[in-house]
Order: C-alpha cells, then sequence, then structure tokens
C-alpha cells in the first residue's frame, strides 16, 4: 500500500484494497463509517444478494480484527428500484453481516430531496453494526434526515454524504480509537471526523482519488 499521513498525525491515508487492512493494528478502531460503492444494476435481488455476500464476507473479516470490541461500523448505502421492484439492501446487507458474527443496532434513513434518480426520492440507509455479543444502549435519537444530496468536490467521481449526517452518526458511536472510513473516496469522512477531533484512517483503491483525498486533507506520502 501506499502511505500517506497529515503532519500532526490525526490522519492516515493508504491507497490500495481494504479488503487487506494489515497496516492498521488490531483492535485500534472506534468507528467504521463508510459509504461503500453503491450497486448499480438492473439484473435484480440474485445480483444485489451477491453483492451484499461480497460485502460482508470481502471486507468484514478485516473490519472485525480492527475494530475495538465495543467498536461501531456504520454503513451508509443507497437502495435502489431495479425497473421492476425496491432491492431492499438494508435487509440483504444485514442478512449477510448477520452470518458473519454482526448485529444490527441502529437504523436510519437519509432520502435525497430533488434526486437526480427516476423515482421521486433515493433512499439510503444508515445502518449501524456492532460485534455479536455488544449492544448498543437505545437511544431517543431518531435518525432520518430529508436532505439534496450535497456537492462534492470538483474532480470526485463519487458523490458525499451530507456533512450533518456524518456529524450525528459520529456522535452517536464509540468516543474512543480512529475512525475509519475503508471506501474513502474523495475525503468527505476525514473532513468530518478531523473537524470533530478525532483521529481518521482513510483507505482507497483509486490512486487519482487518493491523491484528491491527501491534497485535500493536507497529508504527504510516507517514504
Amino acid at each position: 500500500m501506499i502511505a500517506y499521513a497529515s503532519r500532526d498525525g490525526r490522519a492516515q491515508l493508504y491507497q490500495g484494497d481494504s479488503r487487506d487492512l494489515s497496516a492498521i493494528p488490531t483492535g485500534s478502531v472506534g468507528v467504521i463509517l463508510t459509504s461503500p460503492p453503491y450497486w448499480v444494476s438492473d439484473r435484480g435481488r440474485a445480483s444485489a444478494d451477491r453483492y451484499a455476500r461480497s460485502l460482508a464476507t470481502g471486507f468484514g473479516r478485516e473490519w472485525r480484527r480492527v475494530l475495538a470490541k465495543d467498536g461501531d461500523v456504520w454503513l451508509v448505502v443507497g437502495d435502489r428500484h431495479d425497473g421492476r421492484e425496491w432491492v431492499g439492501f438494508d435487509a440483504l446487507i444485514a442478512g449477510w453481516l448477520r452470518r458473519t458474527g454482526w448485529r444490527l443496532q441502529s437504523k436510519g434513513i437519509w432520502a435525497e430531496t430533488g434526486s437526480r434518480e427516476r423515482w421521486d426520492n433515493r433512499i439510503n440507509y444508515l445502518l449501524r453494526f456492532r460485534k455479536a455479543g455488544n449492544r448498543v444502549r437505545p437511544a431517543g435519537a431518531t435518525l432520518c434526515w430529508m436532505l439534496p444530496l450535497p456537492r462534492t468536490h470538483p474532480e470526485s467521481i463519487w458523490d458525499a454524504t451530507p456533512d450533518q449526517v456524518l456529524r450525528a452518526l459520529l456522535l452517536a458511536s464509540r468516543r474512543r480509537g480512529a475512525v475509519l472510513d475503508p471506501f474513502c473516496g474523495a475525503g468527505t469522512v476525514g473532513r468530518v471526523a478531523l473537524a470533530a477531533g478525532r483521529e481518521w484512517i482513510g483507505v482507497e483503491r483509486d490512486p487519482r482519488m487518493a491523491r484528491l483525498t491527501a491534497r485535500r486533507l493536507k497529508m504527504a506520502r510516507c517514504p
């Protein structure tokens, strides 16, 4: 992996495949907050189920290793209508993660207003998981927003999650340990986490996007 770091050491970035997080110590992460690449296909639920399985089995093993025992995993995942029906991504992903030792603890929704999709609103689920046996105490907050898609960096190829949604998820999560985004894109989670006083670790496979994140967060390539 190619590594970048901020001068103060509060931000680290790795350009590589996040199925391998060997550069991150076991149990050092307090929160995983990420938006995996959205499934975009009209091949139906079987294809969507394969995507959910690959996420849980291909990436979930390393998440378990680097995450603290009582750490949180927040996945921002978009649901889609495949031309015949709504796919129901929240149930598919929760089901596969449950099979691999995770338990769904909280669920929220961010509905895009003025969506560019052909359907009225695009639904984004906010799913909070913990390792089996580590429950979250119920809270009174309702995680629900109706917001437009925020402007992302002009050089980014990915859309961003609204800052206010990310801040709320971090506030509801474990306060100790770094925040990890294994699909960091243009570094929006990193910008919000650092502004909240958290340490941040990002992983991005696309070299161009990794360089963009490093530049946005004032990080230099490590020797």
